[in-house]
């Protein structure tokens, strides 16, 4: 079988993505310009900024190429209707790591709210950290492990505000969201935060 060649386009682009994700590991959004970004990727400003119109962009679209790297496993895992609470809390947990590995890139990622509403649902690859979180809670609300009586895009945005606020303060800590934190996390999220009964 003959292998696909990438195309021009798609490599100028990885150039520019692999390029930036160098950068940001070494310098703060603010340290790293544009032309230094086309000047790593080999390439100019003008081509660079076809493709991209900030830096930010580059760091949402290096964020979203490590998502791309997790996605087809959990949509597998969907696929096989996998136990979904469990798939959620392994979720998160592979998002934390790719986010205490590349931190610069996270808080962009994380603190960057989209700007439309097609941008919440989905990336342009079809890779979607907010759309693999929604259809796992979908399919723990088919389980009976998640309330049935919310639309399961909302849930997502109750669970990712949460993980996204004790991934923030990770970061400026310096350090790991373990097993055991993101498992108190699911539960939290699940369980809400009103009174319960005491025995």
């Amino acid at each position: 079988m003959r292998k696909i060649k990438p195309s021009r386009k798609d490599r100028s682009r990885n150039q520019i993505l692999d390029a930036a994700k160098i950068a940001f590991s070494e310098h703060d959004l603010d340290g790293v310009s544009m032309e230094d970004l086309a000047e790593r990727a080999g390439l100019t400003r003008t081509t660079l900024y076809n493709f991209f119109a900030s830096k930010e962009d580059i760091a949402l679209a290096v964020a979203q190429r490590e998502t791309e790297v997790y996605d087809s496993a959990f949509r597998a895992r969907i696929a096989d209707g996998d136990e979904a609470v469990g798939m959620l809390g392994d979720l998160l947990l592979e998002i934390a790591d790719v986010c205490c590995r590349h931190p610069k890139v996270a808080l962009v990622s994380l603190t960057r709210l989209p700007s439309d509403a097609s941008e919440l649902k989905a990336a342009p690859s079809g890779a979607s950290t907010r759309g693999l979180i929604c259809d796992i809670l979908a399919l723990g609300q088919v389980q009976g492990a998640i309330r049935r009586d919310q639309d399961p895009w909302h849930l997502t945005f109750v669970a990712l505000g949460l993980f996204t606020q004790m991934m923030l303060h990770t970061l400026s800590t310096g350090g790991a969201l373990s097993r055991n934190e993101i498992d108190w996390l699911v539960r939290l999220t699940l369980e809400g935060i009103g009174a319960r009964e005491t025995k």
